[in-house]
This record gives C-alpha cells, structure tokens and sequence, in this order.
C-alpha cells in the first residue's frame, strides 16, 4: 500500500483520537461510580439513625449516638470533601465500609444490642461490599459482621445464649443477611463477569483477536509512566505491508485477509512476551518495546522484517508472501510523550516506503538497513 503525506497526516489526527479516548481508564471510571453509591449509602444510613433518635418514647443514649453519628459524618467529609485522598481506589471504599459496619454496631449496642430495630441496616454494608468488593472481602465482612451480632446477642441473653434453643433462633435470625450476602455476590459476579467480556470484545481487534488502538494506548501510556518513574527506555515501531493491495486486487480479500492473520502469528513468534501488538488499522500494526533503546529496537525490528520476508503459505494453488516497511522512535531520546512518539515512528516508516520498502527506519538517523 502505498504510503502518502496525505495518508500520514491522516494517521495522526487517527492516533490522536485514540489517544483522547484512552485517558480515562474504565476502572477509574467504575471506582468513580462506586464512589459516588457509597456516598448516598453512608448518608442514608447516619439519615435512618437520626431519624430513629427523634422517634418519641425511644429509650436510648442519644448523646453517644449523636457523637458516633458526628464522627463518622466527620470521616466523609474528609475522604470526600476536603480531598484529602484523591484518587480513587478500591482501600477507601474498604475503609469507609468499615467505618459503616462500625457505627451500625456501636448503635445497635445502645439500642436494644441484637434485639435492636436498627439490626438490619448491616444490610447497607453488606450488599455494597458484595456488589463492589469481591466476594472475599464480602465474606470477610460479613464474619465480622456475625460475629459483632453474637457478641451483642451474648450481651442481652447472658448464659442462656449457650443453650441450643437460643442460639439456634440467633442463628435463624441473622441467616437473611448471610443470604443477602451470598445472593448479592453471585448477582455480582455475574455482572463482572458481562463487564469483562463486554471490555474484552470492546479492545479487541476482530480479524486478528489483537488489542485494539483503544487498549493499546493505555497500555502505552502505563509503560510510558513507568519508564519515566525508573528511567528506562520504550521504543515503539510502525509496520506497514508492502503489497497487501496487490495480493488482494489479484487473489481477493479473503487471502489478504489470511495474509494478515498469518503475519500477526509471526509477530506473535518473534517479539517477545512482554512486548505489545496492535492492529492499527487495515494492513498497519503498531509494536510496543518495553525496556527497550534504539540499538536492541533494530535488532528487534530486522528480525521481524527477516521473518515476514520469509513467511510464505498456499492460496488457491498460489504461494503467497510479503514484505514490511517498518519504522521506529525512542522514549525518552526521540520523543517527548506518546502521540509525538508515535508520530515519529510514523514517519520512520513513511521513509521505510519511500527509500524502497522492505527497510528498517529509525527515526532521526535515515534508512538504517534494508534489502533492496
């Protein structure tokens, strides 16, 4: 395919499109949503406990209740108002559950301990563990969860909580939560389950079952940050076929499209496992090199351009085979962040084509080698 100045300049407002999409990760994204739940929960809860202080002929210690309600009213404000933890993550939403699991305990104890009204509002906890936490910590959360309830059960019934009778109406009494708990996390694994595939199918290429630019560039910009915090090197390269237009204009698409599949194989072969490939889009691929400088990039990048070169099968009694133009650039030494690395490695390639396809070309130091 023949690569053009139009054709580059298109490739890069492409690249910077996908760069955009690929800033916000879609966990961040799910952690942000949690976030926002478990607030209207907490909220709720120190809501339902308010309301049960103000209910005439209550006997309770209202003082401790209220300065309990404060403290935990002041936890909120501080995880979520004053800043003071700014990125989302899955510990805060741990501790701001126990600090929920805390308060329905101590207020449960002053008011009626497990005979209290205020019993099922464990519920509140326990259904956001089970549909945000993982079904460990969920279990985790609600042994504490049982064992804060016998412990008050223990409390109110003295010595007759030992015998059988009693502890087995104890038990009945608090299977619902463990029921809701269970239910609650199947309900959630399921739905984990349709999220992950549903992520899957949306960063996947599907000819080739490559990761798409979407997932690439997130993953590139993951090295990228890494590299920068221990000062190592990435490289990424650009591969164009040289002929795929010609193979298909003359044996058709369905054998262009077996060429394609059968050189990402190679690829698969020859680059290394930590290394990264993408279907940029028709017969162009897109390699990330991690920990990987200029000089190893063209070891890396003859090697596969020897391989392609030497990759034939049989179409329609035809031997099919292909060359690659490939192009290269550096982080940090030719470029500065990942659309300007991307873009030179761009270009590399575009002079790959120029000089006579079937070349390796770093960018910044011309047609480093190729086969005439």
């Amino acid at each position: 395919m023949a690569t053009t100045e139009m054709g580059w300049n298109k490739r890069k407002q492409t690249a910077a499109a996908h760069g955009g999409s690929a800033a916000v990760q879609p966990e961040q994204i799910e952690l942000k949503g949690f976030n926002r739940t478990l607030a209207e929960i907490e909220w709720l809860l120190l809501i339902l406990i308010l309301v049960y202080l103000v209910i005439p002929g209550v006997d309770i210690n209202a003082l401790a209740i209220s300065i309990a309600c404060g403290a935990f009213a002041l936890l909120i404000i501080g995880f979520r108002y004053l800043n003071l933890f700014t990125t989302e993550a899955r510990w805060k939403l741990t501790v701001e559950t126990l600090g929920m699991i805390a308060l329905t305990a101590f207020v449960i104890w002053h008011t009626g301990k497990s005979d209290s009204p205020l019993v099922n509002l464990y519920l509140l906890p326990i259904v956001f563990s089970a549909l945000t936490l993982g079904k460990y910590m969920t279990l985790s959360l609600v042994v504490l969860i049982t064992l804060l309830y016998l412990h008050a059960s223990h409390s109110l019934l003295g010595d007759a909580f030992y015998t059988y009778e009693t502890f087995s109406s104890v038990m009945f009494n608090f299977a619902p939560f463990v029921l809701v708990a269970y239910l609650t996390a199947l309900l959630a694994a399921d739905m984990n389950f349709a999220r992950r595939f549903l992520q899957h199918l949306s960063e996947t290429d599907d000819m080739t079952g490559l990761p798409n630019m979407r997932a690439f560039y997130a993953s590139m910009e993951r090295e990228r940050i890494r590299a920068t915090r221990e000062n190592t090197e990435l490289t990424v390269m650009m591969i164009d076929t040289d002929n795929l237009k010609g193979i298909n204009d003359e044996l058709g698409h369905e054998v262009g499209n077996l060429l394609i599949i059968r050189m990402v194989e190679t690829l698969k072969h020859t680059l290394r496992g930590s290394d990264l490939i993408a279907h940029y889009g028709g017969d162009e691929f897109i390699v990330l090199l991690p920990n990987t400088g200029k000089a190893p990039a063209h070891e890396v990048a003859e090697r596969i351009r020897k391989a392609i070169e030497h990759m034939t099968f049989d179409a329609d009694g035809k031997r099919v085979n292909t060359t690659i133009s490939i192009g290269f650039a550096s982080y940090p030494e030719t470029a500065g962040d990942i659309q300007e690395l991307i873009s030179r490695a761009d270009q590399a390639m575009y002079m790959s084509k120029k000089a006579g396809r079937n070349r390796v070309t770093a960018y910044g130091n011309g047609v480093e080698q190729g086969l005439g």
